[in-house]
């Protein structure tokens, strides 16, 4: 578990960030929990992805991003490969029935990362690994961008929700 300084190179503390991860699921759960299928799969008006591809983007992600901590707890600065976020949203989100089992699957795949990040000492939270595309990352830097991530499409789910 982190015991480290209250901050880590100007970001906020990884305990900080775990229950930002944490309080997802309450807020993703709320948001799908209460929508009719066809609601979830409908187009917003003003473009975008609806809330069933948008859950389905946070699974696939969830998934990506639970390989490239464990690459970085498990190799020496691995390279870490980007994804086309779009490419998988057209190709992968139809082939998923049920927004509610998606849920599931973001769920699991959620609480294991968790479960990983919570296990993790200091030095652990520092390892790195390189992204083809933003550079060197840090597992907490990792875990800050998933954070962030979520917040960025649970604003997109409310959208689409909205109509």
């Amino acid at each position: 578990m982190y015991s480290g300084p209250a901050r880590l190179g100007g970001m906020p503390a990884p305990e900080g960030i775990l229950d930002r991860l944490r309080a997802t699921a309450l807020d993703l759960v709320s948001l799908v929990r209460g929508s009719d299928e066809a609601v979830l799969r409908k187009a917003p008006a003003g473009g975008g992805w609806p809330a069933a591809t948008v859950v389905a983007h946070l699974a696939d992600a969830e998934q990506v991003h639970g390989v490239r901590a464990r690459m970085m707890l498990t190799s020496n600065r691995p390279w870490l490969t980007s994804f086309d976020e779009d490419g998988w949203a057209e190709r992968f989100a139809p082939l998923e029935p049920d927004t509610r089992e998606v849920l599931q699957r973001w769920r699991v795949l959620r609480e294991a990362n968790i479960r990983l990040f919570e296990a993790l000492d200091d030095d652990e939270w520092q390892r790195e690994g390189v992204h083809d595309t933003k550079g060197t990352q840090t597992v907490a830097g990792l875990a800050r961008i998933m954070a962030d991530h979520d917040r960025e499409h649970l604003a997109q789910i409310r959208q689409a929700l909205a109509g």
